[in-house]
């Protein structure tokens, strides 16, 4: 591709408009909704004040409301960059327009891995508390021999998977369960475990207790059967009644 095609497509990252946070500058890093950070310089008596306008931590809420677990995450990234988390927003002081660049650069850096990280840390607290409740529903549904947590199988590609459940009918482990939050991460990595299992998708369900994305629901349809958590033990039984 020609080098005024890629110019031209990374021009907005050339941009700088004046808000009242600042200069504002588009950066390559981006949060976990995949919009990018932007980074605000604000002139401050002889210094200058780089953040990024609590970016992090509003990306961080959109995904859920734990302000703690969002303020840990963002300071730790923030602090190996070595800058300051002041304020719900992540920011740099610099003395010299000489260190703009490296400033901004980390500023961004900061805000997307912090976001990232706790948006990671939340992802995973909604889905151990998702995956309790589903065993729930199958303790009390089939009885606590009739399931295995932890269940590992082989995919067609040889790889070995993880599933939150599988159910057993009579000796044989027919249906595979996986719990599923509505994050690009958790259903990435649902759908490779689904679609590299050999089973037809009425023995393979994913169970959710929130609504997911358009999208996701579109891409997991092609691999599984989505089950709603409220459903999940009339779902199951049905599903094992066709076993054979």
């Amino acid at each position: 591709m020609p080098c005024a095609e890629i110019s031209s497509a990374l021009s907005e990252f050339a941009r700088c408009e004046e808000t009242p946070l600042g200069a504002r500058i588009a950066t390559h890093c981006l949060y976990p909704s995949f919009e990018p950070v932007h980074v605000f310089v604000a002139k401050v008596g002889d210094e200058y004040r780089v953040h990024d306008g609590r970016g992090a931590f509003e990306a961080a809420q959109i995904h859920g409301r734990d302000v703690v677990t969002a303020t840990h995450a963002i300071e730790h990234e923030a602090a190996y960059f070595h800058l300051r988390f002041l304020d719900c927003s992540v920011v740099a002081n610099v003395s010299s327009s000489d260190w703009l660049e490296s400033a901004i650069l980390s500023v961004a850096n900061a805000s997307s891995l912090g976001a990232n990280r706790a948006v990671a840390r939340h992802l995973a607290a909604a889905e151990i508390a998702l995956v309790d409740r589903i065993e729930e529903t199958l303790s009390l549904t089939f009885g606590a021999k009739r399931y295995q947590r932890n269940f590992s199988a082989r995919g067609k590609s040889g790889k070995e998977h993880q599933f939150d459940f599988a159910v057993r009918d009579g000796s044989e482990f027919s249906l595979l369960i996986n719990g599923v939050a509505p994050h690009h991460s958790s259903i990435a990595a649902k759908y490779v475990a689904f679609a590299d299992t050999d089973a037809d998708m009425q023995f393979k369900f994913a169970v959710c207790d929130r609504e997911l994305d358009t999208g996701d629901t579109a891409l997991l349809q092609q691999v599984a059967s989505i089950v709603p958590l409220a459903s999940l033990a009339a779902g199951a039984r049905r599903s094992l009644d066709h076993v054979g």
